[in-house]
C-alpha cells in the first residue's frame, strides 16, 4: 500500500478526536486541547504564532492554555471544513530542522542515523521521504515521544527504529547495522562521538550536523556546560575524514549555531 504524503499545514483544531475526524477543518491539524501539554513538541517552531481554528469559546480556552504554556496564539475564525483531497494526507504543524529541511533534496534516500533524536521530527520528517531510519536517544520519555509521533504518521513513514543509548557516557556506542548513508544530529554536541562519525558513513555518505556556540551560551546561559558549545570556527575540526561541503555559524531566531553539511569521500 503505498504512502500518504505528510503534508505542512498551519492551523491547530483542538476540538475533541471523534468531532476532528467526523468534522475535518480546512488545513488543519487536530490536537485536542487536553492532549496539548504533552504534545508542544508538535506544535510549529516557538517563533510562529500557532493558528488556533475553532469556535469562541474553544478558541479562548486553548490561547490560555498556549499563553500558560510560553506559546503565542491568535484565532482564525475560518471554520471551512476539509476538501476531499486533505484526507489522501497526514497533515503536521510541526517542522524539522531547518538545516536539514533545506539538505534534504540533495541528500537521496538511503538508510539514515539520527543522534540525540529528542521527540523524533527529524526522524520522522526523513522517514517520510522515504529513509530506513534509526533514533537514538537517552532519555525514555523522548523516545516515549518519538514513537508516538511516528505512529500518529505511520500512514506516511517508512518503520523508524528507536533506540536508547547514552551517547555522552558511554565510549562505546556503536550503532545498529552500519553503515549509513546520512547521519543528522541537532542541539547535541559530544567531540568524541562526532570524530567517530565517519566510521558509521558508507563512502559518499553525509553528515548533517548543527548545535548551539559559545556566543549562545553568553546571551541565554545555556547549555549549562562549556563542553556542550561550539567555539568560533571549531565544527569542521571536530569531523575526522569527511569532506566539508558547507559550514556557518550565525543568529539565527534567538539561537547561535554551527552548522556543517558534510560527505565522506567516495
Amino acid at each position: 500500500m503505498p504512502r500518504r504524503p505528510l503534508v505542512l499545514r498551519h492551523r491547530l483544531d483542538p476540538r475533541p478526536a471523534d468531532l476532528a475526524v467526523a468534522a475535518p477543518l480546512a488545513d488543519s491539524v487536530n490536537i485536542p486541547l487536553e492532549e496539548l501539554p504533552a504534545r508542544t513538541h508538535e506544535l510549529p517552531p516557538r517563533d510562529e504564532p500557532v493558528r488556533v481554528a475553532a469556535a469562541p469559546p474553544l478558541a479562548a480556552r486553548t490561547l490560555r492554555l498556549l499563553a500558560d504554556l510560553g506559546r503565542r496564539g491568535e484565532r482564525d475564525p475560518d471554520l471551512s471544513p476539509a476538501a476531499a483531497s486533505e484526507s489522501a494526507t497526514i497533515g503536521r504543524l510541526w517542522r524539522p530542522n531547518a538545516w536539514l529541511e533545506e539538505l534534504a533534496p540533495r541528500l537521496g534516500t538511503g538508510r539514515a542515523l539520527d543522534l540525540a533524536c529528542g521527540a523524533g521530527r527529524e526522524a520522522v520528517y526523513l522517514a517520510s521521504l522515504g529513509w530506513e531510519v534509526v533514533g537514538v536517544d537517552v532519555l525514555p520519555d523522548a523516545l516515549e515521544r518519538a514513537a508516538a509521533l511516528a505512529a500518529r504518521c505511520r500512514e506516511a513513514i517508512e518503520r523508524v527504529e528507536w533506540v536508547l543509548a547514552d551517547l555522552e557516557g558511554d565510549a562505546g556506542f556503536v550503532p545498529p547495522r552500519p553503515p549509513y548513508d546520512l547521519v543528522v544530529g541537532f542541539r547535541f554536541l559530544d567531540r568524541p562521538l562526532l570524530a567517530r562519525v565517519a566510521d558509521w558513513l558508507r563512502p559518499g555518505g553525509h553528515l548533517v550536523w548543527e548545535t548551539f556556540t559559545a556566543l549562545h551560551r553568553q546571551r541565554h546561559g545555556r547549555p549549562a556546560r562549556d563542553a556542550q558549545v561550539l567555539q568560533p570556527g571549531e565544527l569542521p575540526g571536530l569531523i575526522r575524514d569527511l569532506v566539508v561541503h558547507a559550514f556557518g555559524e550565525a543568529w539565527r531566531g534567538g539561537a547561535h549555531t554551527a552548522r556543517v553539511w558534510a560527505r565522506r569521500r567516495g
